[in-house]
């Protein structure tokens, strides 16, 4: 079924509104939401119906005599004019009574930012709305005077003898040209000799037929209207009514005839949607260009994880990265020796020596080796995150996106300073898990359940250190107290559990401790991704965008 050119304009305002929401900046944030507006706020309305009102803009310089001309249009005096603007100055429209109730400029009256005036002067099916100066001091003006100029049916473009040939109301004339628009114009405070008048008369016409806006008038040809210098109303702030007869007699025009209004409507409508496409690339080229960008940024993030998570790796399963004087300490509470002669006079023996090497005595002080160790390890796992962290930086900074995610978060530099806190809380958690599984082990083991519940603590710190500390990869001098150790440990265990247990179970509490570090170096890694804020990784909304507005092009709003 064919989408509707409504639905269609929808699609493209959620396109649209997801990337004000995603955009890295204000400024790229401004153009996505100038053009949402101008989707949903004028677009969309004007295909839901289009016999709304016409929405009429009068757009000029400050100066040029735009108010005066809304006063004159309007029979009496509703918009100040003058060289010196209210800086809070907001929009005037001027609207019959039976058209006050219809949603008119619906952006701007949810924001509070259109002044309206009900008069049945106006005539029904029109909206006449007096601009602010698009070359304002006030940003926010000129802002509002482009958001006018997007939403207008039709233009009444003022300007003066003086600045007609001004880059500024050029700059509007191209955007008017480029929304398609359509125009009417006036030249005002033209010179009192009819020769001079008539000289810049044709010098602006023939400026405005080199810059393609010839046919751009609202009934065909553009044609200029002269105005002279000081042709106001007497005792108004108002051009004088004669003088703006032909603007008069084009509005009485539209509000007679109905299929006029309507025919202008649809052609000012088909106009802006046959921008559409064009409009949306500039913002789906920046969308696309932060999508590469953040591609690049995360790849270098991941890389740099990567690498020292495997670089940690390394260290542990060589088992070296633990203190000497805590494997010592161990080793002497379990007596190496006493182990290998237990083990020596047969397996009937082993229940006992076990129970001998745990009976009561000086502590075990498997409680003091455990929390060693998990420093040990903790404080490995920090410096390789620290080294990451630097390393991705460093690459970072020389990018523009990335110099200005870490402007906003320098603790990118380095691990997070929460993360020692986070691995021992993990790692206590890992421990216990241990623990249970050690309990578990010695009640399907039912001749040594006993054994494992006298010194539960003590073979649990025993199955840690068999996790982390193990002959293989060792060689020259890391063999010794190491490999002692690791020997030491993996007797004890199996005497106690059994060889094929033992190996299971340490296979098992090695890759949960490997899925602990994996997940701690990955949110470590996710800093960098969360600091990019809604630049776009995998999802083409630069794609979405330029489907949606070619699609809403496509359909003919008749």
């Amino acid at each position: 079924m064919p989408i509707s050119l409504t639905d269609a304009l929808r699609d493209l305002g959620e396109a649209l509104a997801r990337r004000v929401a995603s955009a890295p900046g204000p400024g790229r944030a401004a153009r996505a939401e100038r053009l949402r507006r101008h989707v949903d706020d004028y677009l969309r309305p004007r295909a839901q119906d289009a016999d709304a009102p016409l929405v009429v803009v009068l757009l000029g310089s400050t100066g040029s005599g735009k108010s005066s001309l809304f006063n004159a249009l309007a029979g009496r005096d509703i918009s100040p004019s003058g060289i010196l603007r209210p800086t809070t100055r907001r929009p005037v429209a001027l609207a019959h009574p039976d058209d006050a109730g219809a949603a008119l400029l619906p952006g701007l009256s949810e924001r509070a930012a259109l002044e309206l005036v009900v008069d049945p002067v106006i005539g029904r099916g029109l909206v006449l709305v007096d601009a602010p100066d698009f070359d304002s001091v006030e940003l926010a003006n000129r802002a509002l005077a482009i958001e006018l100029l997007e939403a207008a049916d039709l233009v009444v473009f003022v300007t003066t003898a003086t600045r007609y040939a001004d880059q500024v109301p050029w700059t509007m004339l191209e955007r008017a040209r480029q929304r398609g628009v359509p125009l009417l114009a006036i030249l005002n405070r033209l010179p009192a000799e009819a020769d001079d008048a008539d000289a810049v008369v044709a010098d602006y016409a023939a400026m405005l037929q080199h810059g393609r806006l010839e046919e751009a008038g609202a009934f065909g040809a553009l044609e200029v209207v002269p105005v002279a210098e000081g042709a106001l109303e007497p005792g108004r702030d108002a051009l004088a009514i004669d003088a703006v007869a032909p603007i008069r007699e084009a509005l009485a025009r539209l509000t007679a005839d109905e299929a006029a209004r309507r025919d202008l409507a649809r052609r000012s409508l088909g106009a802006a949607l046959d921008g559409l496409p064009s409009a949306v690339e500039e913002v789906a080229r920046e969308v696309d260009e932060e999508r590469a960008a953040t591609a690049v940024l995360l790849g270098i993030a991941e890389r740099s994880y990567r690498d020292a998570r495997q670089a940690l790796g390394g260290e542990l399963g060589r088992g070296t990265f633990m203190r000497a004087e805590v494997l010592r300490q161990w080793q002497e509470f379990v007596g190496a020796g006493q182990v290998a002669r237990i083990l020596a006079q047969g397996i009937g023996r082993v229940a006992a020596g076990v129970r001998a090497l745990l009976r009561p005595g000086p502590p075990a002080p498997a409680i003091e080796v455990r929390e060693a160790a998990f420093a040990d390890l903790v404080a490995l796992a920090v410096q390789h995150a620290d080294a990451a962290a630097r390393r991705a930086a460093t690459t970072w900074v020389d990018d523009p996106y990335g110099a200005a995610a870490l402007a906003e978060r320098a603790a990118l530099w380095g691990a997070s300073p929460k993360l020692d806190d986070r691995l021992l809380t993990d790692l206590e958690a890992w421990a216990a898990g241990i623990g249970t599984q050690i309990r578990a082990m010695g009640e399907q083991r039912r001749g040594w359940a006993k054994v494992a519940s006298i010194g539960v603590n003590a073979v649990g710190t025993s199955a840690i250190l068999a996790v982390f500390v193990h002959t293989g990869g060792l060689t020259g001098a890391e063999v010794g107290i190491t490999a002692a150790t690791a020997v030491i440990n993996q007797k004890l265990l199996e005497a106690v559990f059994g060889e094929a247990n033992v190996a299971a179970f340490v296979s098992r509490a090695r890759g949960d401790l490997g899925a602990l570090l994996d997940a701690a170096f990955a949110d470590e890694r996710d800093r960098f991704g969360s600091a990019l804020g809604g630049l776009p990784a995998d999802d083409d909304l630069g794609a979405v965008l330029r489907d949606a507005a070619l699609r809403a092009s496509r359909i003919d709003p008749a």
